[in-house]
């Protein structure tokens, strides 16, 4: 049975009906007029073109360097004072990895959006189709994928996939921490989106239009990508910006919690080493080794800047959906 939330989204999306014709003048000149109207979207690639010039400048400026920011041994060991935010180092230094953090923000910059948009696109992709798939076809399809995707949600996903990452760190080197776990993530992830999205493929498989394309000869393939996948977009574009914070959640607490009480919880390493430049991690050590009670002493700067990126990269991806969404018309439809 769907409802709820779900049930929400199959009866938004559907009653979207079949795609609208391009206005007169033409299908580019149709599509630039829509755009200039969608700032939210515009302001999305905005965000997206300046995370991208900032990627290409890193792997171009640090090269082979990219991955092993300079660390000052001083500050590891804790025999010199943190630097706060100066000329030198405009964000400060982490007290406790001994690296620049804005330099350090700058070359996780690409690494980040391989990592998150990988897992981001593995879960989306496998999500969209299977759910589609599942809800146009029905059957044993539909009762296999319902009942894998029910069991995988019953678990909160931060938590599910680092015990399948812990499960499985015997089976690989450190190297390769990071492709299995964007593997391991996007796995626990495809399930909110093939749920939603089969809700919306039930009830789009219903609709009079869709009856007349099978009426007039269309076959399964034809309908799912024709009208049941262009509709289920919706859902879609609703949890890709969730999922964002899922992942750096997952990225930063574990790190935190590790370092913060070694004595009692053995540090979970997602990077393959500390000084590996990554956001959440980035977050995560420094809130570790940067924040204290007493204000005098507390290396704001070492959690503040790692957060602030995120946030960023988060609203980001927000617009990018929200435009989306404006774009295809799921807004003005429902």
């Amino acid at each position: 049975m769907i409802g709820g939330r779900d049930g929400a989204v199959a009866e938004a999306a559907t009653s979207a009906g079949p795609p609208e014709a391009p206005a007169p003048g033409g299908a580019l000149s149709h599509l630039a007029s829509r755009l200039r109207r969608n700032t939210t979207l515009l302001t999305g690639f905005g965000f997206l073109a300046a995370f991208v010039g900032v990627s290409v400048a890193a792997v171009v400026h640090f090269g082979g360097a990219l991955d092993t920011p300079p660390s000052d041994p001083a500050l590891v060991i804790g025999t010199a004072a943190p630097s706060g935010p100066t000329l030198a180092h405009p964000f400060g230094t982490d007290p406790g990895l001994g690296v620049d953090i804005l330099s350090s923000l700058w070359r996780a910059t690409p690494n980040d959006l391989v990592l998150v948009g990988s897992i981001l696109l593995i879960a989306s992709v496998v999500g969209l189709l299977l759910g589609a798939w599942a809800g146009l076809v029905g059957g044993w399809i539909d009762l296999v994928a319902l009942a894998a995707a029910d069991l995988l949600v019953g678990v909160p996903p931060f938590f599910l996939a680092v015990v399948l990452f812990l499960g499985v760190g015997p089976l690989y080197p450190t190297s390769d921490a990071l492709p299995i776990f964007v593997l391991l993530f996007a796995f626990v992830l495809w399930p909110y989106y093939a749920r939603p999205v089969r809700a919306v493929a039930q009830r789009t498989a219903a609709q009079p239009y869709v009856e007349s394309a099978r009426a007039a000869g269309a076959d399964t393939e034809q309908v799912l990508f024709r009208h049941i996948l262009p509709n289920s977009l919706y859902p879609v574009l609703a949890q890709l910006p969730i999922d964002v914070f899922n992942v750096f959640f997952v990225l930063s607490v574990y790190p935190y919690v590790g370092c913060f009480s070694p004595q009692l919880i053995q540090p979970i390493a997602i990077t393959p080493y500390p000084t590996y430049p990554e956001y959440g991690a980035l977050l995560g050590y420094g809130a570790c080794f940067g924040w204290q009670p007493i204000a005098a002493v507390d290396a704001w700067w070492s959690y503040v800047f790692p957060a602030a990126v995120i946030l960023a990269f988060g609203l980001m991806v927000v617009l990018l959906c929200d435009g989306l969404e404006r774009h295809f018309g799921f807004i003005a439809r429902r």
